[in-house]
């Protein structure tokens, strides 16, 4: 349904009403909580305090203290991309495939040369990459599309409350139409789990089985063979976690002890608890 790429056109936003996660009410409450912490730190320091003395106060280290009073607006409550030592190198190393070299070639040039810090392995996925793109006559540049495997993580996670990936998934559902039904099904799948809705996600499990979409239709056929212990699931806040739990242990054991005790000791070891 979805190409391996999919180049970006650089379309104006379509405002969309948000529907917050718990994840990203979290990630708020925990950015504000953040936040109070820095003005409380600020407050200490107007007072007179030290940032070792700050620190022992708030339970952090004074290197944590002086980054707070350096902040002078609340942070984000969402993770940036970590960078990586070789999104400097990218044009360099484009350069070095056109002109034919090989991977080792182009990974010592990049450490002797342009001062690489980064790994063999990331430079050879890299190109790699950037080879396949060229054969198929595709735009070198990764920054140039999304990959198939982020738009199926987008429209997985939803995270609607971030711009530019809901401008993504904007774009996306408006050059496909066909994932729109499919998209909407994922939403309501992951509202009747997180609220516990057994009787909302029954009507919805029977209503995609109806429509026959072909994009869900093997999920529900194989949700519907057990469906009966996944309405109870939802319906019972009851959990054989704990059981799981034990069970695991218990091999975890035999595994251990497996050539190496005898019987008695193994089931000394199982029937052992800590106090």
């Amino acid at each position: 349904m979805l190409p391996s790429k999919i180049r970006k056109n650089g379309e104006p936003e379509v405002p969309v009403l948000v529907a917050e996660t718990k994840q990203a009410l979290r990630q708020k409450e925990n950015a504000e909580r953040k936040w109070a912490r820095i003005q409380e730190a600020k407050a200490l320091r107007k007072e007179g305090y030290s940032c070792r003395r700050i620190g022992k106060l708030l339970s952090c280290s004074p290197v944590t203290v002086s980054k707070y009073l350096s902040m002078q607006e609340p942070p984000s409550p969402y993770r940036s991309k970590r960078p990586k030592p070789l999104d400097a190198h990218e044009e360099r190393v484009i350069e070095m495939i056109e002109k034919g070299r090989r991977i080792k070639n182009i990974h010592a040039k990049l450490t002797e040369q342009h001062n690489y810090k980064g790994t063999y392995g990331a430079v050879r996925t890299f190109v790699t990459d950037i080879r396949k793109k060229k054969k198929h006559g595709q735009t070198l540049q990764a920054h140039h599309y999304y990959s198939r495997k982020y738009v199926r993580k987008l429209l997985w996670q939803n995270p609607l409350e971030e711009k530019e990936k809901r401008m993504v998934i904007n774009e996306i559902l408006e050059r496909y139409p066909v994932l729109g039904p499919f998209y909407a099904f994922l939403d309501s799948f992951r509202t009747t789990i997180s609220s516990r809705d057994a009787e909302g996600f029954r009507s919805l499990i029977i209503f995609e089985k109806q429509r026959e979409d072909p994009l869900t239709k093997t999920f529900i056929t194989r949700l519907l063979t057990d469906f009966q212990p996944t309405l109870h699931a939802l319906m019972n806040e009851d959990s054989n976690g704990y059981v799981e739990g034990q069970i695991n242990r218990l091999k975890m054991m035999k595994r251990l002890l497996y050539g190496r005790a005898s019987f008695p000791l193994l089931r000394v070891r199982m029937l052992y608890r800590i106090q």
